[in-house]
Formats: structure tokens, sequence, C-alpha cells
């Protein structure tokens, strides 16, 4: 009996010892996340400032995210993580009327209730209508392709397809760019960034054949000047 109680102890002391190694090894690997995912610098929310853009939040939250392999709930719990100031109330009030009973919140409801509580219903029609009327103007190309990338954010559905992306930013431009794009916006391989470097190319273009009229009639003044009669 004696010999019985002996091995009962020494297993009950060593699935002690090798639970307290289990949670401090898991409590490691938390710890070691949490840190891997700090060093990749994500994006703070406070929902205090204005001029901060929630779906700017989501969006690079979404890449770092993507980096760390970070699951539906994971993904939660991390960016969570970042959020201060009345975006923290705002989380944890979200969160306790879920009630205590509900399953873990999910990437996709967490962004979703981001999206109601701090951009309305109208203020996204708006801003799609914005998006929807934007034209270059007064805009250098580069200028206006931030502005359609911001304004596309809130325009999913619309841009989809690379070719509805290219074909609402072609017909924002400018009438002679959109008249020099018209022959390769039906490319199947054409993206905005290719529209890019087409349009520096014709940007290039027309400041060389601008330099060489100005250059052209330089010399031409200058021949003139140097002769007698003041005619070539």
């Amino acid at each position: 009996m004696r010999d019985v109680i002996q091995l009962l102890t020494r297993l009950v002391s060593a699935q002690a010892r090798h639970q307290e190694v289990g949670i401090g090894h898991e409590d490691r690997s938390i710890s070691s996340r949490v840190h891997d995912f700090i060093n990749l610098d994500p994006p703070v929310f406070t929902g205090v400032d204005p001029n901060e853009d929630h779906q700017v939040f989501i969006d690079r939250m979404q890449r770092t995210l993507r980096v760390m392999k970070a699951t539906a709930t994971g993904s939660v719990k991390l960016a969570s993580y970042r959020l201060q100031d009345i975006a923290v109330n705002w989380y944890e009030s979200s969160e306790l009327s879920r009630g205590k009973n509900a399953p873990p919140t999910v990437w996709q409801e967490f962004t979703e209730a981001l999206f109601r509580h701090y951009l309305p219903p109208e203020l996204r029609r708006a801003r799609v209508d914005r998006f929807l009327t934007l034209r270059q103007g007064n805009m250098s190309v580069q200028e206006y392709s931030l502005r359609f990338d911001l304004l596309a954010r809130y325009s999913p559905t619309i841009v989809f397809k690379m070719e509805d992306r290219v074909h609402r930013f072609i017909i924002g431009l400018e009438p002679h760019l959109f008249n020099d794009f018209m022959s390769v916006s039906f490319s199947p391989d054409m993206d905005i960034s290719r529209i890019q470097a087409y349009t520096q190319g014709v940007k290039e273009r027309k400041q060389k054949q601008r330099a060489d009229r100005e250059h052209d009639r330089a010399q031409i003044k200058r021949v003139r000047s140097s002769s007698p009669s003041g005619k070539l």
C-alpha cells in the first residue's frame, strides 16, 4: 500500500510540474507573439482625432495581421490591443453587450462594428458620392491617384475588379489624358500602377517637346539678332 501511495504521489507531482511548464510555455508564446506584433509597428486608433480615418486603421492592421498569420479571433485580440482612449471604451462596451455566453468575436464582426460606430451610413454614402464624382482637375496624376485610393476604400464593390478600377480611374483624368488612355485601357494586363507609369511617360514626352520648341525658338531668336538685317 505504501508503494502505491508513493507512486500516486510521484504521478501527481509530475503532472503538476508538466502543467506548470505548459502554462509557462504558453505565456512565453503569447508574450513572444505580442512582441513580434508590436515590432511590425501596427497602427493605433483612438477615436478622438477627427482627422483619424478608421478605414486606414483597418487597412494597415489587415496587412500587419496577414504577416502575423493571425486567426479570425486572434486578429481581434491583437487589433484591440492597439485601440486607445475612447476607442477602448467603445470596444469594451461592445464586447459586454454581446453577453457572457457569446462566442469570441471574429475579425469581420470587429470591423463591421467599428464601421457602424465611426462611419454612419449617411457619411459612408457621402464618401461614395465623392468617389463617383472625383475628377483630376488641378491635381497632378500622383495627387489624383492618392485621392482615388483613399475614396476607393469606401466603394469596394464598385472597383472590386481591376478593369472596373482602371475604368473609374481613367474617366476622372484630364480630357487630354483620358483620350490618350482610351486606346490602352482595354488591355487585360492594365492596372493603376501601369497607368501612372504611362502617364509619367506621356508627361515627360510633352515636357521634352515643350523644351525642344522653346530651345528652337531661342535659337531662331539668337540667329535673327546676330543677322545684320535682323532676318534669316
